[in-house]
């Protein structure tokens, strides 16, 4: 009986232990070969659900919701901007940058050109109010113009930023 516990003897069987095991435990899966589908936080990620306020003067601002979709390698701001001068027919504001819980705009020299001051108003705060409806982490709007900081566009002061009321 001696020989037949050698340490040889000993580790072969576990060897042949684990791999019965190991065997046993995949056998009962059967795997496809298709690939897993997005789940709905990716497929989120990929679309963006813009709150957009489109001037209605002298009432105020229509409020509607529109779900788009972000191409490859497309942003979520860059996209709301388009999406924002497209609905309003407005000139596209040229970046929208994050900077800690505010949302900085960089607006193009015309962007007021030919309103008065009604006009410039309602285009400023539609943009500022689909950007604070779009993204709530932000919580408040400020505005450059042509990237620098200016006291002003035509007629309002752009000094102070602009929150939801």
């Amino acid at each position: 009986m001696r020989g037949f516990l050698t340490f040889w003897n000993v580790l072969g069987l576990l060897a042949f232990s684990l791999g019965a095991f190991v065997y046993w435990k995949s056998t009962g899966k059967e795997t496809t070969g298709a690939l897993p589908l997005p789940s709905e936080s990716e497929a989120r990620a990929n679309t963006l659900t813009l709150v957009l306020h489109r001037p209605d003067p002298p009432q105020g601002f229509v409020k509607e919701a529109e779900t788009l979709s972000l191409a490859p390698g497309e942003s979520p701001e860059g996209r709301a901007l388009a999406a924002w001068a497209e609905a309003t027919q407005s000139p596209r504001p040229r970046a929208l940058f994050r900077l800690g819980q505010a949302l900085v705009v960089d607006l193009p020299g015309n962007f007021a050109q030919g309103l008065d001051a009604t006009g410039e108003v309602f285009r400023l705060y539609s943009l500022a109010y689909t950007l604070l409806a779009t993204f709530p982490e932000a919580e408040e709007v400020r505005f450059l113009v042509e990237g620098k900081p200016t006291p002003g566009l035509a007629h309002l002061d752009l000094q102070k930023p602009i929150r939801l009321p």
